[in-house]
């Protein structure tokens, strides 16, 4: 599960850089202290000597499927704001097997071998070392694997999706499951580690009420519930704040300029999708760089997660307003519009008009940024003219290269008094 809290303005981006090396180093504090720095009490696991990470590993899974699940039924987690890594079951399944001979070699998973590793543990520096090596053998050979990495793509699909089960009853199995997994585990410590049972275990030979059984029969009886619970997602249903918007357009909060758009896309910015809600066909003739292509009539709730930052836009500012009120709805936070749609990024970032020889200084030196501000996006500069004058080319144009910081433009010393007329220059666009 991903929080990138940042896009709700609750802290910045490098704050969130801050917050995950904490939960790093708090994480592998915690593998320590379980033990799990020690090679040969991971790999006592596939002896059958000793099964606590596969009971801590269930433990945290049920724990997390419970409460995550409860608590979206309840209203206080919105589950469709959880992150789902694509399935590619062909290269995951081959990615797996690698993964599982290498932690039976080498004794650690990736996780646990930077904690041996952080400890002072040799071998853990050694499995870390040889781990590095292995991501840039991987890099190196990727172009080679490319396309087997991507066979078998099944998309964000999840157990329920892919089986027809329904959420609750799958919660419910995987809970039954992981009891029965505990049971067995404790029993194999038995027979082949010569462990006797713990105090507190699930076979503990003691007819009481144990914490751990307790946890146990509440962790089911919770699973239980939400076999006859439904989905825990919640539904399209769209509702809104009248007042709220009314606000929101008053002020134009929800308007982001085309100048503003463009330095963005220039510094390289992905915090935010930008989205050209018209059809295909104009899409195709011509649409702003790093765009994406979501017809108004096909827009639904979940064509990003909810805590995306959105932009749309459209030839004017009707259809992408539409758009904006329409995510509103469904509770998207953070949605805007691109002021003045197609035609003012047009008129202010393709096609910047030239001004007076005797322009003002100031005047000069912003538009020349301007101009290489056009340049970049396959623009050019415009001497004023009628507005029927300006043409748009059918075709779209070939794209630009890589988006790169715009370095700062030297204002152009203006043409004598009676130098003649230059021919005019044709007009390109890009993206």
């Amino acid at each position: 599960m991903m929080a990138p809290f940042y896009k709700f303005g609750l802290f910045s981006e490098e704050m969130s850089l801050v917050v995950a090396f904490v939960t790093g180093i708090g994480f592998g504090f915690f593998l320590e202290r379980a033990g799990f720095g020690n090679a040969r009490m991971l790999a006592a696991q596939f002896y059958f000597r000793d099964l606590r990470v596969l009971k801590v590993m269930f433990t945290a899974i049920i724990t997390a499927m419970v409460g995550l699940f409860m608590l979206s039924r309840l209203g206080y987690v919105d589950l469709s704001l959880v992150y789902l890594t694509p399935t590619f079951l062909v290269p995951q399944i081959v990615g797996g097997l690698i993964l599982g001979v290498g932690f039976i070699i080498g004794g650690y998973c990736p996780g646990t071998s930077c904690v041996s590793a952080a400890t002072g543990r040799l071998d853990g520096m050694v499995y870390l070392a040889g781990m590095i090596g292995g991501l840039v053998g991987f890099a190196e050979l990727y172009p080679l694997i490319e396309k087997f990495t991507k066979i078998t793509a099944l998309g964000k699909v999840t157990l329920p999706q892919f089986t027809g089960i329904p959420y609750g009853v799958l919660v419910f199995a995987v809970v039954l499951m992981a009891l029965c997994a505990f049971m067995a585990a404790e029993w194999a410590e038995q027979k082949f580690g010569g462990k006797a049972p713990g105090k507190g275990a699930l076979l503990e030979p003691v007819l009481k009420l144990t914490p751990v059984r307790g946890f146990a029969l509440a962790l089911l009886g919770l699973s239980f519930i939400a076999a006859f619970a439904g989905s825990p997602y919640r539904g399209h249903a769209a509702s809104i704040d009248t007042r709220e918007l009314a606000l929101s357009a008053g002020t134009k909060a929800d308007h982001v300029s085309c100048t503003e758009l463009a330095d963005w896309l220039i510094e390289g910015r992905n915090d935010f999708l930008l989205v050209d809600v018209r059809d295909a066909k104009d899409f195709a003739e011509y649409h702003i760089p790093g765009a994406m292509n979501v017809p108004l009539a096909t827009l639904s709730a979940d064509f990003a997660a909810r805590n995306e930052k959105v932009v749309f836009y459209s030839d004017g500012g009707i259809h992408s307003a539409q758009a904006w009120l329409l995510l509103k709805a469904l509770g998207f936070k953070s949605s805007y519009m691109l002021f003045g749609g197609l035609e003012e990024w047009k008129d202010t970032v393709l096609f910047p008009k030239t001004p007076a020889a005797n322009a003002p200084t100031k005047e000069q030196v912003d538009f020349a940024r301007r101009a290489a501000v056009a340049k970049h996006f396959g623009g050019t500069p415009m001497e004023a003219m009628p507005a029927a004058a300006v043409s748009t080319p059918s075709a779209q144009p070939k794209p630009v290269p890589a988006l790169t910081p715009v370095p700062a433009p030297v204002v152009p010393a203006p043409a004598p008094a009676n130098a003649p007329a230059a021919a005019p220059k044709k007009r390109k666009e890009g993206c």
